[in-house]
């Protein structure tokens, strides 16, 4: 029997940060990133970025994807997403195609959505009457 090591996907790494450290730096991964700790500098995912409810992170973060449940100052920019959970803060700008803010979570600053081009439609008496 042959096997083919081609095939063989490597299990998904997690780069962690953990509770109680605090680094200093330029972080640019493909994996998933997870900060429960503080870092001061810039995150640059291919993946998933994520903030625990006791984390804090001061500086810009790029990803696909950024889950937010600690604090942070910056700019964001989220390829496919940013989500603010109930315990996040962010303090910046965001921009993203979908922007999620959970009840309890705090956002001050500039908000970009980056989606396609959006139809406003007016709403006339008719259409006001119909929705009443």
């Amino acid at each position: 029997m042959k096997i083919n090591r081609n095939k063989i996907s490597e299990p998904e790494s997690v780069t962690i940060i953990a509770t109680g450290t605090t680094m200093t730096g330029k972080i640019e991964s493909n994996q998933p990133i997870r900060i429960e700790g503080r870092f001061i500098g810039d995150i640059n995912g291919k993946g998933t970025v994520t903030t625990c409810s006791d984390s804090s992170v001061q500086g810009n973060i790029e990803a696909d994807e950024i889950i937010i449940g600690g604090q942070i100052k910056g700019e964001l920019s989220g390829f496919t997403s940013i989500t603010i959970q109930h315990t996040g803060a962010v303090e910046g700008s965001i921009q993203s195609d979908t922007i999620v803010i959970e009840k309890g979570g705090l956002f001050e600053g500039e908000c970009l959505m980056t989606q396609k081009e959006v139809e406003i439609i007016e709403m006339g008496p008719k259409l006001l009457e119909k929705q009443a």
